[in-house]
């Protein structure tokens, strides 16, 4: 398999019943294509998309199909992308144009970091203007989210993340305060900063006991999202009196709910426009033949996004 979820690019070529007129075409990958026929895509949940997860799940593409070899053996794709790589093969419509003056370094976290991250907040939880907001982590899709908070005006933006230098990066994205989970217990930190508990508590790393956290620090009546992906069946403790008496909501998200085609050149445009900084997630760039250490840079736990140069 050729790893690599994200990725952007340039359309080198196109293959048959594509308009030639997209070769040359700056463009970023998803590794959600509707293929508009599904119940989900019916329904405009196309992150859903059960002919996707078809292909996530073989290693191919929606024809069935693998386009990779080596030494005459096929390889699979991952997620329909394969981004770890000089070329890609993928389908015309998981290819997703956006402006020419999009630096591909940042175009390439709207694959999927960037996207889930703004999308959770904007889309799935729908926070509004002078909403509370706490993102615990704050790693690549948690710093999104931090961005995604700021750009809606929510008020204050608390963020949570043992790392200094992310807590720095955090306010420099438009956090208004930030926490040390290893220096304090996060919930009370929240709690003293907003006493009843944020409006909406963003879970961005995956481990469960920062998911009952992120339920603790949450107020009566307001939402926690779950965007952090644990190992395949971890549980976490749901205080299930709280949900019903209070009504506190308790939301998955799979890339923020978001409809990549209409999405990501919305966020693309954001970027460019000034309205959205996207630049300062990317703290270290390598080329490709050096992935062994972008790999150590992103194991580090230091890093906020790591990039691979292509060319």
């Amino acid at each position: 398999m050729v790893l690599g979820h994200e990725g952007a690019g340039t359309i080198a070529a196109v293959g048959a019943g594509v308009d030639p007129a997209r070769v040359g075409e700056p463009v970023v990958l998803t590794f959600t294509p509707a293929c508009g026929r599904c119940r989900f895509c019916l329904q405009g949940r196309v992150n859903l998309c059960t002919t996707a997860a078809r292909c996530m799940n073989d290693g191919v593409l929606p024809d069935g199909t693998t386009r990779l070899a080596r030494g005459g053996e096929p390889l699979h794709h991952l997620a329909l992308v394969s981004s770890f790589a000089t070329h890609a093969v993928v389908p015309a419509n998981g290819a997703i144009p956006v402006p020419p003056e999009l630096d591909p370094a940042v175009a390439c976290l709207l694959g999927c970091g960037v996207l889930t991250g703004v999308m959770a907040v904007t889309r799935r939880a729908s926070v509004r203007p002078g909403d509370s907001v706490a993102v615990l982590a704050c790693g690549g899709v948690g710093l999104a989210a931090v961005l995604g908070a700021a750009l809606v005006s929510a008020h204050p933006v608390i963020a949570v993340d043992p790392v200094a230098s992310k807590r720095e990066l955090a306010l420099r994205l438009g956090a208004t305060h930030t926490v040390d989970p290893s220096a304090e217990d996060p919930v009370a930190a929240i709690r003293r900063i907003v006493a009843e508990g944020v409006d909406h508590a963003f879970e961005a790393i995956g481990i469960p006991a920062v998911a009952e956290q992120a339920l603790a620090a949450t107020r009566t009546g307001g939402t926690t999202v779950l965007i952090g992906q644990p190992a395949i069946g971890v549980s976490a403790s749901v205080p299930v009196y709280e949900l019903t008496q209070f009504e506190h909501d308790v939301l998955g998200t799979h890339i923020g709910g978001a409809t990549p085609a209409l999405d990501v050149p919305v966020i693309a445009a954001l970027a460019v426009a000034g309205k959205l900084d996207l630049a300062p997630l990317v703290t270290h760039r390598f080329r490709l033949d050096e992935i062994g250490a972008a790999i150590d840079a992103t194991r580090s736990g230091t890093a906020g996004r790591v990039v691979l140069d292509l060319a």
